[in-house]
């Protein structure tokens, strides 16, 4: 598995900060979206878009980071 994380503006709410769980060839299993500055959480279980969008701006991440922001 892969993990990587990406973040955008929310207009009026700050940061938003996405966590993706991927297959070895970048197939998107699950996200989670965070904005930190409201505590919202949104966990996706089966996205609709299984495809990353321009993954070379995506950094990498961690099991224990995804798992820790999934589990918030």
């Amino acid at each position: 598995m892969l993990y990587l994380k990406t973040s955008q503006p929310v207009p009026g709410k700050g940061d938003a900060l996405i966590y993706y769980e991927c297959t070895d060839e970048k197939t998107i299993v699950r996200y989670v979206t965070r904005i930190t500055a409201t505590g919202e959480i949104e966990r996706v279980t089966d996205p609709i878009v299984k495809k990353l969008y321009r993954p070379e701006f995506l950094s990498e991440s961690s099991r224990e980071e995804f798992e820790e922001n999934w589990s918030a």
